[in-house]
């Protein structure tokens, strides 16, 4: 596959399928509307064009906040419903597909979109888990398919990963990871297919941690999520924990908190149990959820996680511009 094979360039796309229109997917309209691009939906479930009529109403407003290229007065006016996902993707230049993590359901669909897709379509998957090469097995072409993974709320948290599958072009990952930048992202190429590709595995980890901790009575779930918000999270809002242990090390760096505590180090990443999801551990957990969440509405909830996280990303930003220069 050569780049004149691809549709368009990343800059030029202007119509966008977009299938699966639950919380992911509106997201992505959300974001795809504000950077200027038309969007055709389609979504089979019942008041689908309702609920994300109502959910980009509702992100504008954070949108508008963190400055987009060219404000529009009428977001709206640039989304319509197809019929089908066969309809929506024969108008597009770029298809992104949300449907469930469901392989079979999955597979029809991108069967689907690929029979229907105009030559050189590129088809980008939000899959949370399911490696590329797996889906490619129903695609009619899947040198075409890239998976592009976002993290909730997809409109505003700025990392996507960017995967590949085996018959997926590399020109089709290249162009992925333009795209993405072009949207405001902030893209990382996964270079091996793994379940959950690489940062919920990442995240996660720290999930069965504070799991274990709930289940085993280390903490109570409100402390849980404290020693995150209060402790980690502030720095890892600014740097991951490769430079976290770099600086942790004092002017030795990285050298230095390895000869100094290694042996501690390695003891504290080894899981201290496997808490398996069983009813009563399920149970627990949605008890610590009513803990954390104080039962207040979910709806409010993410109203005020949207308002804050526009500060915290500009936060982020101001300080990316300041990040020493190497020596």
């Amino acid at each position: 596959m050569t780049n004149d094979m691809i549709r368009c360039s990343p800059q030029d796309v202007r119509r966008v399928a977009v299938i699966g229109t639950g919380s992911v997917g509106a997201s992505w309209i959300a974001l795809f509307l504000a950077r200027g691009m038309q969007v055709i939906a389609h979504d089979p479930a019942p008041g689908a064009e309702d609920f994300t009529r109502d959910y980009v109403t509702n992100a504008w407003p954070a949108l508008l906040a963190l400055g987009i290229p060219e404000p529009i007065d009428t977001p709206l006016a640039g989304l319509r419903f197809a019929a089908s996902a066969a309809q929506a993707a024969r108008e597009a230049d770029l298809v992104q597909e949300n449907v469930p993590e469901k392989p079979d359901l999955k597979a029809r669909v991108l069967q689907e979109i690929g029979e229907a897709a105009g030559t050189g379509t590129v088809i980008i998957s939000s899959t949370g888990g399911i490696p590329p090469s797996v889906l490619q097995e129903s695609c009619p072409h899947p040198e075409r398919l890239v998976v592009v993974h976002p993290f909730n709320p997809s409109h505003l948290i700025p990392l996507v990963e960017v995967v590949g599958g085996k018959l997926t072009s590399p020109l089709v990952v290249d162009w992925a990871m333009a795209f993405a930048r072009h949207l405001g992202k902030q893209p990382i190429r996964v270079n091996m297919e793994a379940s959950g590709h690489m940062t919920n595995r990442l995240q996660m980890a720290l999930v069965r941690e504070a799991v274990a901790c709930l289940v085993d009575g280390v903490a109570s779930a409100r402390d849980i999520d404290a020693a995150i918000r209060y402790g980690l999270g502030p720095r890892w809002m600014l740097m991951g924990p490769l430079l976290t242990m770099h600086l942790a090390g004092g002017p030795g760096g990285m050298q230095g908190i390895l000869d100094h505590a290694g042996a501690a180090v390695e003891e504290w990443w080894t899981p201290r149990s496997q808490p398996r999801l069983t009813p009563e551990v399920k149970a627990q957990l949605v008890a610590a959820a009513d803990e954390v969440s104080g039962r207040a509405a979910i709806v409010d909830w993410i109203r005020w996680r949207d308002e804050n996280l526009v500060r915290v990303l500009q936060l982020q930003e101001a300080g990316r511009f300041t990040e020493p220069k190497p020596a």
